[in-house]
């Protein structure tokens, strides 16, 4: 049965409550690092992530950077939102930033989807997960003691438990949610943009220990937060549907400024021609940008695309 999402009130709360990332010590006080101008690429396309990037602890945007992007497209530069989230949950975060009306696009699910915000409902482009990748990770997943969520390309949450972790996942998908007992009622037909695997922090990291080898042949992994791990179809991530987007507007990756905090973000950030972590960012995505912006509660990524494209603070 499909359920009706979380009322907006009740929604923001729990979101708030869930996804708020920390930022150590050690991050308030980094520096940022910027490209040569002299050998930098033109840049045409910024792509940015939100949580523990550019959305703050309430899940608004700064007025800082809200300004910075409305300069940016007055020059024609575009903007991609790439996110783990759904195209529901983007949505309104694009129209604050003013690219929902035909510069603005999402690359969803760390890659599942392509889409233009002018038009959530259609997909540019899909990579997708099949019946029995869901079922075969979900097994993995029990027999460590986590849960599953799945965005549906029916684009429902499908969900199998109602622990605190489920509530953090409908909270931030905006979409409507079902219920679903695997593996008995996974339709042989059914696919899913991809899979999140749920639960305390130490039973995912044995979860990931634990993972037989063929399932890395088989499926992109990323550790997004503490209590999520991410299953793409593998070759699927923000980094290769960035190539798609590219290729649609007629632009090169090395055209592109990318800015992440979590390891879904590592693509992303090597195939950008400006790849750029926020100071609070996870240790292995640091390890592979080859820039780095201020924290982003002291809005790093604004400050950065400032300095970049010359624009007044």
């Amino acid at each position: 049965m499909t359920l009706e999402h979380l009322a907006q009130d009740k929604q923001h709360e729990r979101e708030t409550q869930y996804m708020t990332v920390e930022v150590t010590a050690e991050a308030k006080q980094a520096q940022m690092t910027l490209p040569d101008p002299a050998t930098m690429p033109e840049i045409k396309l910024v792509a940015i992530d939100l949580d523990g990037t550019t959305l703050r602890e309430d899940k608004t945007f700064s007025e800082r950077l809200i300004k910075v992007m409305h300069e940016l497209q007055r020059r024609g530069v575009y903007v991609a939102i790439c996110s783990g989230r759904a195209p529901e949950s983007v949505q309104g975060f694009g129209k604050i930033l003013g690219i929902d009306q035909g510069n603005g696009y999402c690359i969803c699910f760390n890659g599942g989807a392509l889409i233009s915000l002018k038009d959530i409902k259609q997909d540019l482009y899909i990579s997708t997960l099949k019946a029995q990748d869901l079922i075969d990770i979900e097994h993995q997943a029990r027999l460590n003691g986590c849960a599953v969520h799945a965005y549906s390309t029916r684009r429902v949450l499908l969900t199998e438990s109602n622990i605190k972790f489920t509530e953090m996942e409908i909270a931030a998908s905006m979409q409507s949610f079902e219920k679903l007992l695997f593996p008995d009622e996974v339709k042989p037909t059914e696919e899913a943009y991809k899979l999140i695997a749920v639960g305390d922090e130490k039973k995912l990291d044995a979860m990931r220990k634990n993972i037989p080898f063929e399932f890395t042949q088989r499926f992109n992994i990323a550790r997004t937060h503490p209590n999520f791990l991410e299953f793409m179809t593998k070759g699927c991530s923000k980094g290769a549907t960035l190539h798609q987007l590219c290729a649609k507007l007629n632009i090169s990756t090395q055209n592109v400024v990318a800015f992440g905090d979590a390891e879904n973000d590592i693509e992303m950030v090597q195939e950008a021609g400006v790849g750029v972590a926020v100071a609070n960012a996870m240790p292995t995505l640091k390890a592979a940008a080859r820039y780095q912006a201020l924290n982003y509660l002291d809005d790093g990524v604004a400050i950065y695309l400032e300095r970049l494209f010359g624009l007044s603070a």
